[in-house]
């Protein structure tokens, strides 16, 4: 029998108890959410039904849904009284954490249907993890095996499971473009178009012909009608890049369509309604920037629907010796090099380097480190990276050359992690402007970030610039 954990502070239905049990279900029934954390220590449970209370019960609400919080790895289905959907922190939580939801009065049959569909998603997932060899993780296009991208695995999931907005955020360089892409071929969308836009480099005199399009004549350049990005991705989804530099009076024009999901070309006298699934990312602190008026915050709530971070790659230190591993194949396989491995000191190297550039950088410090080796063993002066702390102080990372991407031993300096990542970022960002004779444009680009975040990092760690650029 399928195992079945049910949280309800009321007994269970009987009607519904005898329709479970006539589907095989094996059910648990836990009266709080308490009771709930031991039966799934106890036991292991695919699915899960929550029953919130049909009278508002602030309390009981919330220990439900730091239950369903803290036990991400089950499918949660969750039943309400109707004016609970109606408040925003709710619909942000049956979004973002639940595979479904109904709404009182429970039916057997439907109920019981729904859950053998979570049971089958769940059994499907446990089976590819599984079957995945765990020499090479690859999940969703992406790759990684620690926990922070475990946890990018399962917002992927779910964002991919439902057709809400979603918001992608993190640093330059850590992959968010990709995830949006994950997100859509993965999705019920995936057959359909996936059209990305840099929302930074429309300037917003164009923004409304690009989005929308325009007929014929509509104005002086327009020799053709064309049709706007918005509608090239009608039926899939619609990749807004860089949301956070667009300019305020772009925004107004996006929140437009958001708002009622209607595209008018200029020029046109009739619009067309589009359906789309936006997805956005930015590195922009976009919170901050609604405090210092540069966003605007209803703009923000219609994207922020589900929210997923991507982490720095100072973060995924497990990952660091999986992702080299990875471009080197690829910088093998484009150049045709062979034989070209990694020498314990460069391994040593790369995990303690604090890579503000992220992913981005790591692929392109490995590309260069290959094409300028002459032999065929990488090593530290074959990297474009500069440490603050000494390889000498580090212990000899126990890497076996003929297998590049098997785990290996964190090495480990003197004082906190902290202050030696934070002092290898400084003097790396110092380095970096001196061999561009301080030229931000070309230390950004050696460096993987863009401008801002160069400037950013520059008034962190308090590097002047010293000259003009």
């Amino acid at each position: 029998m399928r195992k079945l954990l049910v949280v309800s502070q009321a007994p269970l239905n009987n009607e519904i108890a005898e329709t479970l049990k006539a589907k095989q279900w094996d059910v648990h029934v836990a009266t709080d959410p308490g009771a709930a954390r031991r039966l799934a220590e106890e036991q292991q449970f695919l699915v899960a039904l929550a029953i919130f209370p049909e009278k508002q019960n602030t309390k009981e609400e919330a220990g439900i849904r730091e239950l369903v919080t803290c036990l991400p790895e089950i499918k949660w289905v969750a039943a309400f009284a109707e004016q609970q959907i109606a408040r925003h922190g709710m619909k942000h939580f049956i979004a973002e954490r639940l595979y479904d939801f109904h709404v009182f009065p429970l039916e057997g049959d439907r109920i019981s249907t729904v859950l053998g569909h979570a049971f089958g998603m769940a059994q499907i997932e446990q089976d590819l993890i599984t079957m995945e060899p765990l020499t090479a993780p690859n999940r969703f296009g992406l790759i990684g095996e620690s926990e922070v991208m475990l946890a990018l695995y399962r917002m992927l999931q779910r964002a991919a499971e439902s057709d809400v907005p979603v918001l992608i955020t993190g640093p330059t360089g850590t992959g968010k473009e990709l995830a949006a892409r994950a997100i859509h071929d993965h999705s019920s969308r995936s057959k359909a178009p996936y059209v990305a836009i840099n929302c930074a480099a429309i300037p917003p005199s164009l923004l409304q012909s690009e989005l929308f399009g325009h007929e014929k004549g509509s104005f002086t350049s327009a020799n053709n009608r064309k049709t706007g990005y918005i509608q090239s991705a009608s039926g899939g989804t619609l990749f807004l890049d860089e949301i956070g530099d667009m300019p305020l009076e772009s925004q107004a024009t996006l929140l437009r369509f958001l708002e009622d999901k209607i595209v008018t070309p200029i020029g046109a006298t009739r619009g067309v309604r589009v359906d789309v699934r936006v997805i956005a990312s930015t590195n922009v602190d976009l919170e901050q920037a609604i405090q210092d008026k540069a966003f605007r915050a209803d703009l923000y709530y219609r994207l922020a629907f589900l929210t997923i971070q991507t982490p720095n790659l100072s973060q995924r230190e497990d990952d660091i010796q999986l992702l080299a591993g990875h471009f080197l194949e690829q910088v093998a396989t484009e150049a045709g090099i062979r034989n070209l491995k990694f020498s314990n000191e460069a391994i040593a190297a790369l995990r303690l380097y604090h890579w503000p550039g992220n992913v981005r950088e790591l692929r392109s410090v490995i590309f260069q480190a290959a094409l300028s080796c002459d032999g065929t063993l990488i090593r530290p002066e074959h990297m474009k990276i500069h440490l603050e702390t000494p390889l000498a102080a580090a212990p000899p990372t126990p890497v076996p050359q003929e297998h590049p991407t098997a785990p290996s031993v964190q090495p480990h300096a003197m004082g906190t992690l902290k202050n030696a990542r934070e002092q290898s970022e400084k003097h790396n960002l110092e380095f970096a402007l001196a061999r561009n004779a301080r030229n931000v444009t070309r230390t950004a680009q050696e460096l993987g970030v863009s401008r801002m975040t160069l400037y950013r990092l520059m008034a962190k760690h308090g590097v002047a610039r010293n000259a003009s650029n």
